[in-house]
């Protein structure tokens, strides 16, 4: 049943970053709708630039809101809690910001692409700062939650992939970098994407999951729960250090193995919500819901893909059509399906409890029955499916973030919110 649940007291911080990481998202809406109709071909650094706006601009950005939101509801803060939180929100924004420009302007600046290590360190700075707020807003609570350890888990993962994304950044501005051998230098550049795509991203989305399905559970109710959020902390690890020790063959193969455990454990927790009946009357809840069906796919296209690195037959340097078909099939369905399903039902529950307004439904079928058919046009390489999926996936978003930033703009600080809890 929903319940009524206290507005935490940074919701004045989060609402901004919520409302940044929509207005950034549309970037990568705007290059993806122009791509995928192939009328405009975007250069290199436009590209990167459409990626990271999605990524840190929308992804990530929108996670530390969320962040901000279950590490500081149902408990009364302190005025130096509220205004850490303030400036933890607006330095997220500024920093992500920043990064995402440092992308877009590229050679335009001289310095051989300089901006971006100097402002991907920033963005390190700022991210460690959060994780040491998430540490100690979480021995606030009387009882660790599963969704609180499994978005902590997700936070130093994250710390993992920026570390990363600065060694790229030095290395392709600088061709090297300095104080590590040339080989090992490329191996950390090659581990940025895996590290984000694979650690980060599916902690967050079980921790959002969690939160948005059964609340603040604790351990010490579900340890399947914890167990669950350490197993995929564990096979993010092992992504990494296949990438790092270039052991890809031997590793990804247990990895997987890893993940599949993780995320069986996660289905059969959910099985009560999942099931048919689990729908009816779910509101906003049925966001999480999508989410999860859509990361068995998720995990689906990624074990496909581990099977073919074991193989041979898949070489990230030297990918076929359909192989690379495949691989963005994988990334989209993952920051699109999973992601902005659950960042988009994070926003409508806190916006609106469990009521499910006509922002969310025109949201929930035009971006899913669009992001359906993108990924099969993708993964068939069937161009015209493509076309046709690509405007009805980007107007459905864009609708939905023009709705959305208004509602956020008219909601100040109610009292209460309703939730979604799933026993």
């Amino acid at each position: 049943m929903p319940a009524l649940a206290p507005r935490s007291q940074v919701w004045s911080a989060a609402r901004p970053v919520f409302i940044a990481a929509m207005l950034l998202f549309v970037v990568t809406i705007v290059v993806g709708i122009l791509n995928g109709l192939d009328i405009y071909e975007p250069d290199h650094d436009t590209l990167i630039t459409h990626v990271h706006a999605g990524t840190l601009g929308w992804i990530t950005l929108a996670v530390s809101g969320v962040a901000l939101l279950m590490f500081t509801s149902d408990r009364s803060l302190t005025a130096g809690e509220v205004s850490q939180g303030t400036a933890l929100a607006w330095s997220m924004i500024g920093a992500i910001t920043l990064y995402v420009a440092a992308f877009l302007v590229g050679d335009r600046m001289p310095g051989d692409r300089i901006q971006r290590p100097i402002v991907g360190t920033l963005l390190f700075v700022v991210v460690i700062w959060f994780l040491v707020w998430l540490f100690r807003a979480n021995s606030a609570f009387e009882h660790s939650s599963i969704a609180r350890l499994g978005l902590l888990l997700s936070w130093v993962s994250l710390l993992i992939g920026t570390v990363f994304g600065v060694v790229l950044g030095i290395y392709s501005s600088q061709g090297e970098v300095p104080g590590l051998p040339d080989d090992t230098a490329a191996a950390v550049a090659e581990a940025h994407p895996p590290a984000m795509v694979i650690g980060f991203l599916i902690l967050a989305a079980m921790a959002i999951m969690e939160w948005l399905l059964r609340g603040d559970k604790t351990w010490a109710e579900a340890k399947s729960g914890s167990v669950q959020m350490w197993l995929i902390l564990t096979s993010g690890v092992l992504v990494n250090v296949a990438f790092l020790v270039g052991k890809e063959e031997e590793i990804l193969g247990p990895a997987n193995g890893i993940m599949i455990i993780g995320v069986v454990i996660l289905v059969v927790r959910s099985w009560k919500a999942l099931a048919p009946a689990g729908w009816r009357g779910a509101g906003t809840g049925v966001y999480p819901r999508i989410s999860t069906l859509v990361l068995l796919v998720y995990l689906v296209l990624l074990t496909v893909i581990v099977s073919q690195v074991i193989s041979g037959s898949m070489d990230f340097d030297a990918l076929t059509e359909t192989q690379f078909g495949l691989v963005l099939t994988f990334d989209h369905v993952m920051f699109i399906g999973v992601m902005t399903n659950l960042l988009f039902g994070s926003v409508a529950t806190s916006l609106r409890g469990s009521t499910l307004a006509l922002v969310d439904r025109i949201l929930l079928w035009g971006v899913n029955l669009g992001i359906v058919g993108f990924a099969i046009g993708l993964i068939t390489v069937t161009p015209w499916l493509k076309r046709v999926s690509t405007p009805v996936l980007g107007a459905a978003l864009l609708l939905g973030i023009a709705m959305y930033i208004a509602d956020l703009s008219k909601v100040a600080e109610p009292s209460v919110v309703e939730a979604n809890v799933t026993e």
